[in-house]
């Protein structure tokens, strides 16, 4: 899997799967804002051959538009990084993936947009291409300031990019499973002074490509990374994974976590709460168990979400 720092030490080149405008254009609006000389941006599968009209800064461009996948059509300087950038549907992300990485398997890595895709296409994307760097699905994306804005994270209107100081380095990393909850985490390291190493969606379905314990490692490699602001969920045994990869050493660098959904416990029956993995089946996986674990390994674990902002408003 591609290390943080590689990312950062070559160019990196996007193909996009579909269309959404909004997505397409604040991918642009970053490169343009963190000073590159051209657009991430190489090509946007539609079905159609022909050009999409997007603007570089105040200037419009054209990106091309091509009918299918095909290795012939990219013309990569050596050094590059080639990410994909799924826009489709559930149903179409498995194969359209697959296809993506058999005709170009030197790609870097993918950002899967969609939600909802079927629980056994996860699996079968974990199986097949668990050795890329992968977020999702139901993910916002990766980002690298000023290096690689791969999906909507960190905003998609010019003032929210610039707002968020996402062209400038810093040392603290942002990883979720939620998107939004991705986004807010930025918002309150940014408002605290911090600036970003890098941050990740991990994606809101029950089975993600890239697990919580593969982004702490690569977290954990990252030289500029000083600090991990994690959310988590009920449900699952990630934090329990974390707890390991802490008491083998194998990660070592400063956490403040803090994992949502202590109110399940008021109901006879854990809910199932917004993300398909956010529903606690026993009481190890209830989101108190969770902050108790991480805390005895000895993460720091806020108690309710304005404890998190305030610990991070500490953060040296």
């Amino acid at each position: 899997m591609i290390k943080i720092q590689e990312i950062i030490d070559r160019d990196n080149k996007i193909l996009v799967l579909g269309n959404h405008e909004g997505i397409i254009q604040s991918v642009l609006d970053f490169d343009y804002l963190s000073g590159k000389k051209e657009g991430s941006v190489v090509g946007i599968v539609t079905g159609r051959s022909g050009f999409a009209k997007y603007f570089w800064g105040m200037k419009e461009t054209l990106i091309p538009t091509l009918v299918s996948i095909s290795p012939l059509t990219f013309n990569l300087v050596p050094n590059t990084n080639l990410w994909l950038l799924n826009l489709l549907s559930g149903r179409r992300t498995l194969t359209s993936t697959q296809d993506f990485f058999t005709q170009l398997p030197y790609a870097a890595g993918a950002a899967l947009f969609a939600e909802n895709v079927p629980e056994f296409h996860e699996q079968s994307l974990i199986t097949q291409l668990g050795s890329k760097l992968i977020v999702g699905p139901a993910s916002v994306g990766l980002l690298v300031p000023s290096i690689l804005k791969l999906g909507p994270i960190g905003g998609i209107t010019p003032d929210q990019i610039n707002d968020s100081h996402l062209s400038e380095s810093g040392s603290t990393s942002i990883l979720s499973a939620s998107g939004g909850m991705t986004n807010e985490l930025i918002n309150i390291a940014i408002s605290a002074g911090h600036r970003l190493s890098f941050a990740l969606s991990f994606g809101g379905d029950r089975f993600p490509v890239l697990s919580p314990c593969e982004a702490f490692l690569l977290a954990e490699e990252d030289p500029a990374t000083k600090t991990v602001l994690y959310y988590g969920e009920l449900g699952g045994d990630d934090e329990y994974e974390l707890v390991q990869l802490k008491e083998e050493g194998k990660f070592t660098k400063k956490v403040i976590a803090h994992i949502a959904g202590t109110v399940s416990s008021l109901f006879p029956e854990s809910p199932q709460f917004g993300h398909a993995k956010a529903k606690a089946d026993n009481q190890k996986t209830t989101a108190l168990a969770k902050r108790e674990a991480l805390a005895k390994a000895g993460f720091q674990v806020s108690n309710s979400f304005s404890e998190f902002i305030s610990l991070v408003s500490k953060l040296k």
